[in-house]
């Protein structure tokens, strides 16, 4: 169970971390202009596109270095932490931090729902892939969180983008094959084990791919993924012993 009294010390150190982190202000203000724009040069069906699918991407970078400064710092060694309520507030800082970036995401997303409404552009599954986003985001801090318990200040995330980077790479060569992974993926079709196989391992890397909203089937491997992630995090956190 959790310790509730951590929520606002969780609340407070993460956006105060927010707000200090150049990359995450960066992100979250050039995500949005840059759809705004997209849509302003080509269509809002277009922007949307390109919102949902870049949408989890904002979660990662607000995920970047989530526990190992704090285990390395002393911060932990804080009289609030006694007793081993560290592990709470370690625990917390996963769902603070996927709340906090949610809550974002929703504004966002109200925000392009105006948008698409005044320009009669607006579809009501656009609800769906949004929430399919939402998952992938918090797939997202959840597996970084994990990796930053043992990656220091933004390597969590960066091992991400490059494993990411790499697939990614793989499928451009995949596209000038006849395997046709490529058109697999896009029909949401697999012609038997082995491609299904190998999407469900891109999936595991890069969730966007699921806010598509065609293959649903994967945004189960996605949830399975988050909530193993947080059992990881679980076990790690009980494990973890400050140094003396």
């Amino acid at each position: 169970m959790f310790d509730t009294a951590l929520f606002p010390i969780t609340w407070r150190v993460t956006r105060r971390r927010l707000l200090a982190s150049p990359l995450a202000i960066a992100a979250g203000l050039a995500f949005p202009a840059f759809v705004v724009w997209i849509g302003f040069n080509d269509s809002y069906e277009t922007a949307a596109k390109f919102f949902f699918f870049l949408l989890p991407h904002v979660f990662l970078i607000a995920a970047q270095d989530t526990v190992r400064t704090d285990i390395e710092s002393g911060a932990l060694e804080n009289v609030l932490f006694l007793g081993g309520r560290f592990r709470g507030f370690l625990r917390a800082k996963s769902y603070v931090l996927a709340a906090a970036v949610g809550v974002y995401a929703c504004g966002l997303f109200g925000l392009f729902t105006a948008w698409g409404l005044a320009a009669g552009a607006f579809r009501p599954y656009f609800v769906i892939r949004f929430a399919l986003g939402l998952l992938a985001g918090s797939y997202y801090i959840a597996l970084a969180g994990t990796l930053s318990y043992f990656l220091r200040a933004g390597s969590n995330v960066l091992a991400l983008l490059l494993a990411q980077s790499a697939a990614l790479i793989a499928l451009l060569f995949s596209a000038t094959s006849r395997t046709g992974f490529l058109d697999y993926a896009a029909s949401g079709h697999f012609p038997g084990l082995g491609p299904k196989l190998l999407f469900g391992g891109l999936v595991a890397i890069l969730p966007n791919v699921v806010v598509s909203g065609r293959l649903l089937v994967f945004a189960a491997e996605v949830l399975t993924g988050l909530a193993l992630s947080l059992f990881v995090q679980n076990r790690l956190a009980r494990a973890l012993e400050l140094g003396k």
